[in-house]
């Protein structure tokens, strides 16, 4: 029995040491793109459930727009409602956040609040953040070229599905180094392996 109890420590130790390896490897493999804020649509107590259904994380170094937007797709930060189930003391708190790369695949990633890409990246282009309106039913942010394509002849107004520019409103969201009712800029960034 102590001769298969030494063999099993043997091997538990031997995986135990291989599994810390392959855990070291992968933390030198992430590389930290950007530390910002978490940024969503405005939570309401009834009347408005639409806008986006995603969160976003906005860099803690924007480059800002100097155009105000509308006011109907508006980016506010977000705050852990419970927060002690997360952590003790991080209830009602404001929400980091951190966009990270493997170095080991490539990537293709679109940064709002920004409208060029970090050294290293290369810029396949930028725009403005659009999204629905938050009293419309629910879509994603996306990142809308500076110069967008549009059918010539499809102006109707039909309002089937709608996409409006975002922009920020502080409070959770700090201003600055963000700034109420600006537009928020957006840029698509690849890097290769």
């Amino acid at each position: 029995m102590t001769r298969l109890t030494s063999q099993l420590q043997t091997e538990f130790g031997q995986e135990k040491a291989k599994m810390q390896t392959t855990i070291s490897q992968l933390q030198t493999a992430l590389t930290q793109v950007l530390k910002g804020f978490v940024t969503g649509q405005e939570y309401r107590n009834g009347g408005y459930y639409g806008g986006p259904a995603n969160y976003l994380c906005l860099p803690n170094n924007p480059e800002l727009s100097n155009r105000t937007g509308p006011g109907r797709s508006v980016l506010y930060g977000t705050e852990f409602e419970y927060g002690d189930y997360f952590k003790k003391g991080a209830d009602q708190e404001d929400v980091p956040c951190a966009l990270c790369r493997s170095e080991n695949t490539s990537t293709t990633v679109m940064i709002p609040g920004r409208q060029t890409c970090y050294n290293g990246w290369k810029m396949e282009y930028h725009g403005i953040l659009g999204s629905n309106a938050f009293d419309y039913k629910a879509s994603s942010y996306i990142c809308v070229d500076s110069d967008p394509e549009y059918l010539q002849g499809g102006e109707r107004n039909n309002n089937e599905n709608l996409i409006y520019p975002t922009t920020a409103k502080c409070g959770s969201l700090p201003c600055p180094p963000y700034g109420n009712n600006l537009l928020i800029n957006c840029v698509v960034c690849s890097k290769s392996k």
